[in-house]
């Protein structure tokens, strides 16, 4: 009888420093787990970025570099950089902060994939807002995007901010022939007004090839380079009356970040494309961003 109860209290001992044992293992193995399933949803996000979004927002995130679906050729990026220190630096980044996002960045992200945004050219994504995609999907994107918050991202300074002037003839003298490469490339203009020379070409936004004569008559005062310069800057300060579906939403389906993407050279370029000249007449002082 006392060997059996010798025996068991040392099968029992040497159960409890096995668990003890596993139990000092399971933190890392759990961790290792996690970060296995984390890579393959980044992995999986890469691959959802490069085949849904990389044509507006770029090939890496930085709307530097986009693509037509359809042709494959090089055109402008119509969506707002996401491998970009504004978005992803920080526990609350620059841009939760201006949205005044009172939930964490991976909401953010998330919540912006799967909705999209109301009156902008981003779609919804989520299949529970009628989009193609499945939640565990836009987590894989979601985490993809913030995979890209780095030290180096994040140590980049900010850039300084543009001293608009206040009226358009302080811009300098534009050069259309630049100005037509912005609008079809740099700047992507041309995926949402469509091409100036042929009407009705024009995906999202009004169309622009009779924007010299329309501009002038749209806002009492305005000459039609205030009421292009105001738009470019502000795109809600003027909501144009024909867009291809009917009338133009508000707010602006326009991207309004240009003010940060642009020299005054290449506001004056793009100006003198749209209106045929590279001198600018103005009769009033345009509502400058903040």
């Amino acid at each position: 009888m006392q060997v059996k109860i010798i025996i068991g209290t040392i099968a029992f001992m040497l159960t409890m420093i096995v668990i003890g044992f596993i139990s000092l293992l399971e933190p890392a193995r759990m961790e290792a787990f996690t970060e296995a399933y984390t890579g393959r949803s980044i992995e999986n996000g890469a691959e959802l970025f490069a085949n849904n979004c990389a044509t507006c927002h770029g090939i890496e995130g930085r709307a530097e570099e986009c693509f037509d679906p359809s042709s494959g050729e090089p055109t402008g990026c119509i969506g707002l950089p996401l491998n970009n220190a504004q978005l992803v630096c920080g526990t609350r980044s620059a841009r939760m902060e201006q949205l005044e996002w009172a939930g964490t960045k991976q909401d953010f992200i998330q919540s912006t994939i799967a909705s999209g945004r109301v009156g902008t050219a981003m779609p919804t994504w989520g299949e529970e807002f009628g989009g193609p995609l499945q939640p565990n999907q836009v987590l894989d994107l979601t985490l993809f995007v913030l995979n890209w918050e780095s030290e180096e991202l994040c140590a980049e300074p900010t850039p300084e901010p543009v001293g608009w002037p206040a009226t358009v003839a302080e811009l300098p003298e534009g050069n259309p022939d630049n100005g037509q490469d912005h609008y079809a490339v740099t700047f992507g203009c041309q995926g949402c007004h469509g091409q100036v020379v042929e009407e009705g070409s024009n995906t999202i936004g009004p169309w622009l090839g009779n924007i010299a004569e329309e501009g002038a008559e749209r806002v009492e005062g305005y000459t039609a380079a205030d009421y292009v310069y105001e738009s470019i800057l502000n795109p809600n300060a003027h909501i144009a009356p024909d867009c291809p579906n009917g009338p133009c939403t508000e707010p602006s389906a326009m991207p309004g970040n240009f003010a940060q993407q642009m020299t005054l050279q290449d506001m004056a370029d793009v100006i003198a494309y749209l209106l045929g000249t590279n001198e600018f007449e103005s009769s009033a002082e345009i509502q400058l961003p903040e």
